[in-house]
């Protein structure tokens, strides 16, 4: 992580004023998961072309989300059976912030996502009846939302310096399901946000000198495939094995 630090202090800083210009709620992702050795390498490679956001002489954040489905999983069983038009349900704090939202994440035909996000006093543990009326998804059928899943991550947030894309690198990933946990320190997972795909962008053009190529990911069910032990997990196994090689490697 110290690694990860000195590098990242090479970079300008940006405030979260002139960030809220990339905001791109409506938009176009592309995610990589990679190691910690590979992202000080990325870092090196673009710090002259992007901002790091910095808050109170801080650029590393702590967030904490907590994500709500049905009692049988069906947001996450539409994930796994490739559902388009799915959403995830989650309340999110950013902790040094001390805010706190209450979010719809749908995923779109194709790659693009929208979210939708209300302000809230402190993070949910149960979603209010009246807040049901956000979630809008007509799989949920009346079925009640419940806790599943916490998840614990640090977050750094890059722009490039023409303003037209957001950057996020979340690392120290943990999940807790209120029976089990589980820490993922080695693993980074790096989400490039656009407007519109643009495959010139230098962070891509970075990646792929890495080798790392675009790779689906999802925090939630992949927490839920880590430490549920009765849910199908089939089409998440690439992903699974991927993280196992990234965490054993650092090991050896």
């Amino acid at each position: 992580m110290q690694s990860v630090v000195e590098q990242l202090n090479t970079f300008e800083s940006v405030t979260l004023k002139q960030l809220d210009s990339v905001k791109l709620q409506n938009r176009i992702d592309t995610k990589y998961i990679l190691s910690k050795a590979q992202l000080v390498l990325l870092l090196e490679g673009i710090k002259d072309d992007q901002f790091v956001l910095e808050i109170d002489n801080t650029r590393i954040f702590t967030y904490k989300t907590v994500y709500f489905d049905t009692p049988d999983f069906q947001f996450y069983k539409d994930h796994h059976n490739g559902c388009v038009n799915r959403v995830k349900v989650r309340s999110r704090e950013y902790v040094e912030s001390k805010l706190s939202f209450y979010e719809i994440k749908r995923k779109l035909f194709g790659t693009r996502t929208d979210k939708q996000r209300k302000i809230i006093p402190a993070i949910y543990h149960e979603v209010p009846l009246a807040d049901y009326n956000l979630i809008q998804y007509k799989r949920l059928n009346n079925k009640p939302i419940e806790k599943k899943l916490t998840n614990n991550f640090k977050r750094i947030t890059l722009t490039n310096k023409k303003f037209t894309e957001r950057i996020t690198i979340d690392l120290e990933i943990g999940f807790d399901n209120g029976k089990k946990q589980t820490h993922l320190p080695e693993l980074v997972v790096i989400e490039v946000k656009q407007g519109k795909t643009d495959v010139f962008s230098n962070t891509i053009q970075m990646l792929k000198k890495l080798r790392v190529h675009e790779s689906s990911f999802s925090k939630y069910v992949i927490g839920v495939s880590l430490l549920e032990e009765n849910i199908k997990h089939n089409n998440f196994k690439p992903i699974l094995l991927k993280l196992n090689k990234i965490e054993n490697y650092a090991r050896c």
